[in-house]
C-alpha cells in the first residue's frame, strides 16, 4: 500500500522529473507522509474514534489512492505542464495502447489482492463471505466505471477511446476500494457509475485549468478516492439510514445486544473527517516537498532533454526508445 501511494505520485509528474530527485521524494512520501496517514486510520489513531462510529475505508480509497492522489496534483501544479502540451496535445497521445491494456489488466488482478486481502483472513465461513462479497463489488465497480467512461468517451468524441475504458476501469476499481466490505452488489454497481462520470468529469476539469496530468493519476486516485470514501458512508448496506455496519461486516454496531441506531450522520461527519486529513495532509507536504526540490533546480529536466525524451537520453540502447 506505501509502494502504492509513492507510485501514484509518478505518475502525475511523469515525464518531466529527473529520476533521483523523484525518488528523495518518494523517501520523503514513503517515511514522514503516508505512514501518518496510516497511524491516524488503520493504526487505530483519532480518526477511527473521532465519532460514534469512526471512519470507513475497508481498503483504501482514502488512505493510499486520495494519499497519492492529491500528491500527484500537488506535484503536477509545482512541475508545471510538459513543454507544448495543451499547444500540440495530438504530440502527446499515449503511443502504445496494447501496453496500456495489459497494465489496466495486471492492475485489475492486483485489486483481488487489495481488497479481498484486506479481510485479513479466511478463518471462517463468514469472513470467507465477506471476502467474496469484495471481491464480487470490485468486479462489478471496475466493470462498470470501464463501460461507463468508454460510452461517455463515445458520446463526446465519436470514437472509441480504449484508454478512457482502461482509466474507466481504474476509477471504478478506486470508488469501490472504501466500502467494499460493507455495501451490496447493487451499491457497487452504483459506485462504479458514478465514479465514472467523477473520474470523467474531473479530468476535463484539469485539462480545462492547464494542469498537466500526464495519466490522470489525480483525477482517477484523488477524485475518485473521494467518491469512494463518500459512498462507504452513504451506501452503507445497514438498514436504512439508522443503523450502521461500517467495519463490523455483515453485522451493525450494535450498544448492548441491539443495533445501535441514529449513526447515519456521524458515519458521514467521519468520512468527511477522513478526506479532510487526508488532504491538508498530504497535499501540504507534498507540494511544500516539491517546492523545495524545484528550488534546487534538481527536479525538472532541461528542455533539450525533455525535447528527446528521458528514455533516449538516460537508457541504454538508445534506440530501443526510438519512437520512429
Amino acid at each position: 500500500f506505501c509502494t502504492a501511494g509513492a507510485t501514484i505520485v509518478s505518475g502525475g509528474v511523469a515525464e518531466r522529473v529527473k529520476s533521483p530527485t523523484y525518488a528523495v521524494y518518494a523517501f520523503f512520501m514513503a517515511s514522514f507522509i503516508y505512514p501518518i496517514i496510516v497511524a491516524w486510520s488503520w493504526g487505530g489513531g483519532f480518526l477511527a474514534t473521532i465519532t460514534s462510529v469512526g471512519y470507513m475505508d475497508f481498503a483504501g480509497s482514502g488512505v493510499v489512492h486520495l494519499t497519492g492522489g492529491v500528491s500527484a496534483l500537488a506535484g503536477t501544479i509545482v512541475l508545471g505542464p510538459r513543454k507544448g502540451r495543451f499547444e500540440n496535445p495530438e504530440e502527446f497521445e499515449c503511443h502504445n495502447l496494447p501496453l496500456v491494456v495489459l497494465g489496466t489488466f495486471a492492475l485489475w488482478f492486483g485489486w483481488y489482492g487489495f481488497n479481498p486481502g484486506s479481510t485479513l483472513g479466511m478463518h471462517d465461513g463468514a469472513t470467507g463471505a465477506l471476502a467474496a462479497q469484495v471481491a464480487m463489488n470490485t468486479t462489478l465497480a471496475a466493470a462498470t466505471g470501464g463501460i461507463t467512461v468508454f460510452l461517455l468517451r463515445y458520446v463526446i468524441t465519436k470514437k472509441y477511446d480504449v484508454g478512457g475504458l482502461c482509466n474507466g476501469i481504474l476509477a471504478g476499481l478506486v470508488s469501490i476500494t472504501a466500502g467494499c466490505g460493507n455495501v451490496e452488489c447493487g451499491s457497487a454497481f452504483a459506485i462504479g457509475l458514478v465514479g465514472a462520470f467523477v473520474y470523467e468529469g474531473s479530468s476535463m476539469l484539469l485539462q480545462k485549468l492547464k494542469i498537466d496530468d500526464p495519466v490522470d493519476a489525480s483525477p482517477v486516485h484523488g477524485f475518485c478516492g473521494i467518491w469512494g470514501v463518500l459512498a462507504a458512508g452513504f451506501l452503507d448496506w445497514g438498514k436504512g439510514i439508522d443503523q450502521y455496519h461500517g467495519w463490523s461486516g455483515w453485522g451493525c454496531v450494535t450498544e448492548g445486544t441491539a443495533c445501535k441506531t441514529g449513526l447515519g450522520g456521524d458515519a458521514i461527519g467521519a468520512q468527511f473527517a477522513l478526506i479532510g486529513m487526508v488532504i491538508v495532509w498530504s497535499g501540504t507536504l507534498s507540494g511544500l516537498a516539491f517546492f523545495v526540490l524545484k528550488l534546487t533546480g534538481l527536479l525538472r529536466i532541461s528542455e533539450e532533454v525533455e525535447a528527446v525524451g528521458i528514455d533516449t537520453q538516460s537508457h541504454s540502447p538508445p534506440k530501443a526508445y526510438a519512437m520512429q
